[in-house]
C-alpha cells in the first residue's frame, strides 16, 4: 500500500519514498482445479490503442526582482522562491538553482537534494506537490550571523510518485504546516541556512 505523509518534512519524505511499497504474493492456484480461464480475444488490427498522455511541461519558477534587496523584503522573497524550487526540482531533476541557494550547513536542503537525485536516478515520476508559502512573521536580522529568521506557513498540494512502470510508490494528501526558515545574504546571493519546526515557547525563539 502507498504510504501517506502527515507532516511537511524532508526526513519523513525521504524515508517514505525510499521505502516504496511491496507487491503482494500472487494467489496460489488450487491444485485440484483443472479448468482454464478463457483467454481474452486478441485486439483486431482496426482497434486503436489509447494515446499516451503527453509529458507535461514544467516551467522553472521566475526569480523575483525583490531578491535584489538585501533587507527583509529580499529575505522574504528568497524564502518563497527557494521553496517554489522544490516541486520544480522533484519533477525535472534540475537541481542547479536549489544547490546555488543552499547553505553548506543546511540539512533540509541537502536531504531534499538527495531525494530529487534519487527520483531522477530511479526514473520515478513526481506529480502534484506544488506549494504556496505565506509569510507569518519576519524577525529582525541577527547581526552577528546576518541571518533573517522567518516564520512561514507552507501549503503543499497532494503529491503522487510513481515508478517507471507507473506503480504508485508514494502518495500524500494536502499538507499545511508552519515552519521557521532562515536565510542569509552573502555577497550577491541569498542562501537558505535551514528549515525546521517552529519553537514552541518564547524561550526557544
Amino acid at each position: 500500500m502507498p504510504r501517506t505523509a502527515t507532516t511537511f518534512g524532508a526526513a519523513a519524505l525521504v524515508a517514505l519514498l525510499l521505502a516504496g511499497c511491496t507487491t503482494p504474493d500472487p494467489t496460489p492456484t488450487d491444485p485440484g482445479s483443472t479448468a482454464q480461464a478463457p483467454s481474452s480475444p486478441a485486439p483486431s488490427a482496426t482497434e486503436s490503442s489509447p494515446a499516451a498522455s503527453p509529458t507535461p511541461v514544467v516551467i522553472a519558477p521566475e526569480r523575483p526582482a525583490a531578491m535584489d534587496d538585501e533587507g527583509y523584503q529580499g529575505a522574504e522573497a528568497a524564502a518563497k522562491y527557494f521553496l517554489s524550487l522544490d516541486d520544480y526540482m522533484m519533477k525535472t531533476g534540475d537541481t542547479a538553482e536549489w544547490e546555488a541557494m543552499s547553505h553548506k550547513k543546511c540539512t533540509f536542503c541537502a536531504e531534499r537534494l538527495e531525494q530529487a537525485r534519487t527520483i531522477a536516478d530511479e526514473g520515478q515520476n513526481w506529480s502534484g506537490g506544488e506549494n504556496a508559502v505565506q509569510i507569518l512573521h519576519t524577525y529582525e536580522q541577527d547581526r552577528p550571523t546576518g541571518i533573517w529568521p522567518i516564520d512561514i506557513e507552507v501549503t503543499v498540494e497532494p503529491t503522487r510518485v510513481t515508478d517507471p512502470s507507473g506503480k504508485e510508490t508514494y502518495v500524500s494528501d494536502e499538507v499545511v504546516a508552519e515552519r521557521r526558515l532562515e536565510v542569509v545574504h552573502r555577497g550577491d546571493e541569498w542562501k537558505v541556512v535551514d528549515l525546521f519546526a517552529m519553537p514552541e515557547s518564547p524561550e526557544e525563539q
